[in-house]
């Protein structure tokens, strides 16, 4: 047999390389984005400033963090339907311990505690008890929106000492780089190496695809369960304690909006697998920006919230048939 020449060999790798990267997950969300841009520019002219879009960083900032737990927990083949309670809850912890303490740091402390505490009962109840994750969260969503109303009585929780620094943090800039934005580019750059470069990473996309195997194999499952489940919580309370900065105040129905299912469907609008074991956190971060775009374009073309759902949805099904083709495109090339 003739010998491929070495240039040859490495034009045909180049090839593949690419062939690959078009093809990939994160390429068609990639394109999908621009194509939900180039549409918001023809339509709606205010869309053609830039602070449009560093205020649209901004804004998904807090759903931006929440999804990193959640993808995070959904490799690993578990959900978290309690993180739009944990914004209230947060928040309300937050603003109580700034006015009964009158110190700032013991309120953010107090506040985004609150995120390893829930996670941690979860986790318990999940690995240990052996209930089910979506039953268990979905529970807990409903019991700690409660507790947040029988404390406030549906009233926002105001911040009486006026920490004035805690709400400008919100708004200020790191050079035109919104800080919230900031800061959740620092959190999914920690987890992606987590993820990509940790065994702790590799453990959870096995849990995820074979949880049998990765027992058999020696991964400890109920204790990288049980973090997780702590770290999303964590992830929701600091999307809470965004929220609290930027309001000043510790709101009752903060994520009352269905914030955990828009959470949920950037994660599986960016490729992750609701059985587990597959997916990318980049995938999960064009997920949020897609949504967050098209919601930001909507409003400001002044359109009913209703349509706002609709529109959403189509783009939720419209991914999902991309992720759809792409599975037998690559099932196609195997062949």
């Amino acid at each position: 047999m003739a010998a491929i020449p070495v240039g040859r060999k490495r034009h045909q790798n180049g090839a593949m390389r690419w062939s690959r990267l078009l093809f990939s997950r994160e390429a068609g969300l990639v394109i999908l984005l621009l194509a939900v841009v180039a549409l918001f520019w023809i339509l709606e002219p205010s869309t053609r400033q830039q602070r449009v879009y560093w205020d649209l960083l901004r804004e998904i900032s807090p759903n931006l963090i929440a999804a990193i737990g959640v993808t995070m927990l959904m490799l690993a083949g578990e959900f978290d339907l309690s993180i739009g309670s944990m914004l209230a809850v947060t928040g309300v912890t937050t603003v109580v311990f700034f006015n009964s303490t009158e110190n700032m740091w013991a309120g953010i402390a107090a506040g985004l505690a609150t995120g390893p505490l829930v996670g941690g009962i979860h986790g318990y109840l999940v690995t240990k008890q052996k209930m089910n994750s979506l039953v268990t969260t979905l529970g807990s969503l409903f019991a700690l929106r409660g507790m947040v109303y029988v404390y406030t009585n549906k009233m926002p929780v105001s911040d009486l000492i006026g920490f004035w620094d805690f709400q400008d943090a919100y708004y200020n800039n790191l050079g035109p780089a919104p800080l919230p934005f900031v800061l959740a580019i620092l959190l999914v750059i920690l987890a992606l190496i987590v993820l990509t470069q940790t065994e702790f990473g590799r453990n959870v996309y096995a849990i995820g695809g074979n949880e049998t195997a990765a027992r058999v194999s020696g991964i400890r499952v109920n204790l990288i369960k049980f973090m997780l489940f702590v770290i999303c919580s964590s992830c929701a309370a600091i999307g809470g304690m965004l929220l609290t900065m930027q309001t000043g105040s510790g709101y009752f129905n903060a994520g009352g909006s269905g914030f955990e299912l828009i959470v949920i469907a950037a994660v599986v609008l960016g490729g992750i697998a609701l059985s587990g074991g597959k997916g990318s956190l980049v995938g999960t971060v064009l997920g949020v920006v897609i949504l967050g775009m098209t919601a930001k374009g909507l409003r400001l073309m002044g359109v009913n919230t209703n349509i706002q759902l609709m529109v959403t949805g189509s783009i939720m099904i419209l991914a999902v048939f991309m992720h759809s083709f792409h599975d037998r495109i690559a099932i196609l090339r195997r062949r």
